[in-house]
This record gives structure tokens, C-alpha cells and sequence, in this order.
């Protein structure tokens, strides 16, 4: 499942002109460059990589998916985002921890074929994460799958030393190997997700704009604090609205009251669109699946913030929802749809 990028959109994701980009695949820079049927470049994966290299855009970014409540759209996020990120140039890790390996099985494995998976990774002293990694059909983007094992995990860990900090202490020789970690999670606060958030340095909880769901925010947010004062460990936590429709009156409702009570941790939200329930019977993530659907460029436009610099994304959340909406609406309507890579809500929410 592989794409191809245009000379304007590396140039977006480097953050420089196009004729720079021209001068580093004159220089080589960008390694073989793949010709089109027409003769022209045809720029993969490994130019787009570059390219954020180059432009000295790779942050690296470690990030876990979690909610003790289930069907929020945990995993679909984990999925999409890991896509969408690789669409951006990242080199991704997607990591399911989830013994249902719902992540694993949209990516297309069968778990139960599967010789070692991340229960292993968990319990078994002598496997490494090279031996649980999987290649995926969505190029950048690597998996360590999961399977049923995962619900033995919490016993069989239980008198390991440090064993919070199991899956931080096998992973941390990869994380310059890669520009972004997706730590799927189960829905629980078990000691597997306490690993995955012990391994990650932010937080993104899908949250479905429901009375109760503000309730369960503030029970994360005490785990999070007591990560912090127990282990020294302090997590950046984002809030994000799934499965939104806003023809509900009481989910505007919801959503505005969220944005006065979490401001500068709620991002944008994503949609109701089947779509993202039609993509994983696919085997694909719905940006490569349906590209033009909503949910697609809501999660390209969550990849392009989590990519953005420190400076970037706390100059857009000081934006309420509103503020952002009308300036997503001006982009779309000026270029047709949000571009790829750029960060331009965030350079218009600077203007």
C-alpha cells in the first residue's frame, strides 16, 4: 500500500520551497528517485522521509491511545493516525497492546498465526522487540501485533521487578529509530497500560461527546497525576472528540462545555462518518481508503498537529474550537481541502 508524493508536497513537509527540494534531489540527497509513466519523479516514501530530515522536522513523538471505556474509537485512532502520520513522511511503530488485537487485525494479520506478539515482548525476558515487529502494507508504518496471551500478561508480570517500566526499557533502543511510537491500548488501567504510558510522552483519549465522558476524563487525569508524583513521569494529554455529530444538539452542547473546561487539551474533533467502520474490512487505514472522506482529513489534519513544534501547536490550542473551525473552513475553501504536511492552520492562527 504504497503512495506517491508531488514536488509541492515535500516541499510542504520540509517546510522549504520547491526549488530546494529540486537542489537535494540534484545533489542526491533524496537517493533514487523512482520515475513515473511519464517519464517525471516519483517521489516514495524514502524521498518524503528525507525530506522531513532535511528540513530539520522530525520530531519525535511517542504517543498513547487510552480510555478505560470501550468503543470510543480507540483503536480505529491508532490506526488511522499511524497512517496518516506515515503520509506525513514519519516512520511509525504502531504498538497493539489489546488482547481482542483489534490494531493487529485491521493491519490484516491473523493473531492467532502469529509466533510471538507484544504478550511476548511483555513476559518473555529473552524477546526483543525485533522479534515481534511486522512490516505492514502501509509503507512507514511498522506493527507489533497482539493477540489473546495479552490477558495473561497482568498475572504472570505481576512479581517482576520494575515491571511498569518493562516495555519502556525493551522499546527505548528504537525510539530514534523511529519518528513516531502509537501505543494502542486496552480499555482498562491495567499494568499494560500503565507500561505503554510509562514507554510514551503524551497522552490522546478518545472521548465520545456524552454526558458521562467528562466523568471519565477526570479519572484518567488522576492516573496521570499519580504517574507523575509515584514515578516522576509527566505525560502531555490531548482530548479528542470521536464520532461527533453535530446535527445532536446535546453533543454541541457537550463538546462547547468540554472546550471551556479542558482549553488548550481539546483537540479537533473527529466526525461520525461510516467511512472509518468501512476501511478496516478493507484491510486499509481510511485515509488511504476513502482519501477524500471527512474522517480522512480530520485524521491528516490530527497527524500534521501531533508533527507540528511545541511552539506551533500551543500557538493553535490557545484557539477555542470555534476560532479553529472558521480557520479549517477558510484553508479548505482556499485550496480545496486541507494541504498535506504544512502546518498552515497553525501559520494562519499566528497571522
Amino acid at each position: 500500500m504504497s503512495r506517491t508524493w508531488t514536488l509541492e508536497e515535500l516541499a510542504a513537509l520540509a517546510g522549504v520551497p520547491p526549488a530546494r527540494v529540486r537542489a537535494w534531489e540534484a545533489q542526491g540527497w533524496l537517493g533514487p528517485v523512482p520515475r513515473g509513466p511519464g517519464g517525471g519523479s516519483a517521489y516514495g516514501f524514502e524521498q518524503a522521509e528525507r525530506c522531513v530530515e532535511l528540513g530539520g522536522r522530525g520530531h519525535p513523538r511517542r504517543v498513547c491511545v487510552v480510555n478505560q471505556k470501550g468503543g470510543v474509537g480507540k483503536t480505529t485512532t491508532a490506526f488511522s493516525l499511524a497512517a496518516a502520520l506515515a503520509d506525513l513522511g514519519r516512520r511509525v511503530l504502531a504498538i497493539d497492546l489489546d488482547a481482542q488485537a483489534n490494531l493487529t487485525t485491521s493491519f490484516g494479520f491473523d493473531p492467532d498465526a502469529l509466533d510471538l506478539t507484544s504478550a511476548d515482548l511483555l513476559t518473555e525476558e529473552d524477546v526483543g522487540p525485533e522479534d515481534v515487529i511486522l512490516e505492514t502494507g502501509v509503507e512507514g508504518v511498522h506493527a507489533i501485533p497482539a493477540d489473546i496471551k495479552l490477558c495473561a500478561v497482568e498475572t504472570r508480570i505481576h512479581d517482576v521487578l520494575m515491571r511498569e517500566r518493562i516495555l519502556h526499557t525493551k522499546l527505548a533502543p528504537l525510539y530514534d529509530r523511529y519518528h513516531c511510537l502509537v501505543f494502542d491500548c486496552p480499555p482498562n488501567l491495567s499494568r499494560i497500560t500503565i507500561n505503554a504510558l510509562v514507554a510514551s510522552q503524551e497522552v490522546l483519549v478518545p472521548v465520545e461527546t456524552q454526558s458521562y465522558s467528562i466523568k471519565a476524563i477526570s479519572d484518567l487525569t488522576s492516573t496521570f497525576t499519580l504517574l507523575k508524583s509515584k514515578m516522576g513521569h509527566e505525560l502531555t494529554v490531548w482530548l479528542l472528540p470521536t464520532k461527533v455529530d453535530r446535527r445532536v444538539a446535546l453533543a454541541c452542547e457537550i463538546l462547547d462545555a468540554m472546550d471551556e473546561a479542558f482549553r488548550g487539551r481539546l483537540l479537533d474533533p473527529i466526525h461520525l462518518d461510516t467511512n472509518l467502520v468501512r476501511a478496516p474490512l478493507l484491510c486499509e487505514p481510511v485515509t488511504r481508503a476513502f482519501p477524500s472522506s471527512r474522517a480522512a482529513q480530520e485524521y491528516a489534519r490530527l497527524a500534521r498537529f501531533l508533527t507540528l513544534s511545541d511552539v506551533e501547536r500551543r500557538r493553535w490550542m490557545d484557539l477555542t474550537l470555534a476560532q479553529r473551525r472558521r480557520i479549517i473552513e477558510r484553508v479548505q475553501a482556499g485550496a480545496d481541502g486541507a494541504p498535506e504536511g504544512g502546518g498552515e492552520e497553525a501559520q494562519e492562527a499566528s497571522a
